[in-house]
């Protein structure tokens, strides 16, 4: 059964009010009413509207500050303001509020203003579509943890803590997934609220106190009208603070000052607003060696650090790449159209025998490619060796052949041993030999090693350097 759209209206004149109301219900609207500003919020806060139909000229709350606190209670429904005047002003001001549309009242053309209706309620239901594909996605996304026993801990932890109101702290190197990290924390909370994010590296100071804060109308040059920041928006949900490192020092400080009294202002203004938003911060910096050369408060850092949970890089997690893989191409298959369902057993041990530099985020713009350069939905070998001999050094080497411990069980203890110094020692000197770009004497430096020492483990263990050096 198809469930009526609700309708709010919102209207002092009481006549007015019961018509529409009639008119609207025998159209197969659930309609609720009220004749002041506070009514219409309070049922709101009650329950969810798919549209409101919102007076002008209320009294006490006028109409354009009762669509404000209706939009924020309740981002998703759809506002059309009634107005008794028909000027480009009021039009301008109501849509600049987030009315979605305004309609001249009384109101003579009722075809146009159930065309309004009706396209505000498909508005609402494609955005309630899209919340839900969102969903969808974002439990999708969660089951890309992996099932590796490396990553069992951090399963666990997210589990334990993810409906705690304690701050965490997501480590970890950029691409890792600490974004779906946080992201999964947030679904598992139970959180009512909206879960939002913010880049503190792509901001400077100001604009992101802006941001999260939010300001009032006049605050600066270009604030023509009050703007709630994340604080607000995330209001009983979760603020994620990516990039966290890279916040300036006088901001660090102001947001010390909200999580330590929970309390922010919206630049401008001097009311204090409750925060009731959970805030999970993001580095791949070493925070403990930013405090070391004053780069980040250590009193921030163990406010934040409440809860630390830690992401591994991929490469310390290479059973998990083919379950990752495959996560990918059943993604990429949906979003463009493709059967992709096979990758051959030598080209998935090249991929397990890279080092992944660039992590989950690298793996999955590799697969996506892969899906999209496929043809006659066939996933080609050579596709994807063209793909990894177009990336960097590490990928073009051979691969290193990874033996299965009850293989190593049944080898000599000795001969067993030297093929895990081997295949680790190949990797190392590849992983090196990669992020050096080829230059020795940087990767023998980052090594800890002597250059002619790493050069001789290069000829002991057959490691080439694809990129000579300058």
């Amino acid at each position: 059964m198809i469930t009526p759209p609700t309708v709010l209206i919102i209207d002092h004149d009481h006549v007015t009010l019961r018509a529409m109301g009639r008119t609207l219900a025998k159209q197969g609207y659930k309609v609720f009413t009220a004749d002041d500003g506070e009514s219409g919020i309070h049922l709101i806060q009650e329950s969810e509207m798919d549209i409101a139909l919102i007076d002008m000229e209320l009294p006490g709350i006028d109409g354009i500050a009762t669509l404000q606190q209706i939009k924020k209670l309740s981002p998703g429904t759809e506002c059309v303001i009634l107005t008794g005047v028909a000027d480009i002003t009021t039009a301008h001001h109501s849509l600049e509020a987030g009315a979605s549309d305004y309609f001249v009242k009384p109101i003579n053309d009722w075809t146009r203003f159930q065309q309004i209706l009706r396209r505000a309620a498909q508005v609402r239901a494609l955005r309630r579509e899209a919340v839900l594909l969102r969903r969808r996605m974002a439990r999708h996304l969660a089951s890309l943890f992996g099932h590796s026993q490396t990553m069992e801990p951090l399963r666990n932890l997210v589990e334990k803590v993810a409906d705690s109101t304690a701050s965490i702290l997501v480590m970890g190197e950029s691409g890792v997934g600490k974004e779906v990290v946080a992201e999964e924390i947030h679904r598992m909370s139970g959180r009512q609220g909206n879960y939002v994010k913010i880049n503190c590296a792509a901001l400077p100071g100001e604009l992101l106190e802006a941001e999260l804060f939010g300001y009032a109308r006049g605050a600066h040059s270009t604030a023509t009208q009050t703007k709630p920041g994340l604080m607000e928006i995330g209001e009983h949900g979760t603020v994620l603070l990516d990039e966290i490192s890279n916040m300036s020092y006088d901001m660090q400080a102001k947001l010390l000052r909200v999580l330590e009294n929970n309390t922010f202002r919206r630049l401008g203004e001097t009311t204090e607003r409750h925060m009731t938003a959970r805030v999970i911060a993001a580095t791949n910096a070493n925070l403990e060696k930013a405090i070391e050369s004053g780069r980040f408060r250590e009193d921030l850092y163990h406010r934040l650090n409440v809860i630390q949970i830690v992401v591994p890089p991929l490469r310390a997690r290479t059973e998990d790449i083919p379950m990752l893989t495959y996560r990918f191409i059943e993604v990429f298959n949906k979003l463009e159209g493709r059967r992709v369902h096979h990758v051959p057993d030598g080209l998935m041990r090249r991929l397990k025998a890279y080092d992944w530099p660039g992590n989950v985020r690298e793996l999955r713009n590799l697969v996506h490619r892969a899906v999209l350069l496929s043809t006659n939905n066939e996933f080609h070998g050579g596709i994807l060796r063209e793909i990894l001999d177009s990336s960097p050094g590490e990928l073009r080497q051979e691969p290193v052949a990874d033996t299965s411990f009850s293989d190593l069980a049944n080898m000599p203890f000795a001969e067993a041993k030297r093929s895990i110094v081997h295949n680790f020692t190949v990797k190392y000197l590849r992983y090196h030999l990669a992020l050096s770009k080829g230059n020795i004497t940087h990767a023998a430096r980052a090594a800890g090693l002597q250059r002619p020492n790493f050069r001789r483990l290069m000829k002991q263990y057959g490691v080439p350097n694809h990129k000579k050096e300058e």
